[in-house]
C-alpha cells in the first residue's frame, strides 16, 4: 500500500481529482444498474432510474475523455 501512496503523490492533482470523481460515478452507475434488476419497480421508478443511468453514462464518457488526455500528458 505504501507504493500506491507514494505513486499517488506523483500523479497530477487534476488527474487524481478526475479519477476520484470517475470512481464515484462508476459506483453510482453500478448502483443504478443493480436497482433496475429489482422486480418490484414501478414504471415511473424504472424511467427515473434509466434517466439517471443515462446521465451517469454521459458523465462517465466526458470524464473518460478528460482523463485520457491527462494520462497521455503524464506518460
Amino acid at each position: 500500500m505504501k507504493a500506491l501512496v507514494c505513486r499517488k503523490a506523483k500523479v497530477n492533482k487534476t488527474l487524481l481529482a478526475l479519477l476520484n470523481e470517475y470512481q464515484e460515478e462508476c459506483l453510482n452507475a453500478v448502483k443504478l444498474i443493480e436497482g433496475l434488476k429489482l422486480e418490484a419497480l414501478t414504471e415511473e421508478q424504472m424511467e427515473d432510474m434509466l434517466g439517471e443511468l443515462s446521465a451517469s453514462i454521459t458523465h462517465l464518457k466526458v470524464h473518460s475523455e478528460q482523463m485520457e488526455k491527462l494520462i497521455e500528458e503524464e506518460l
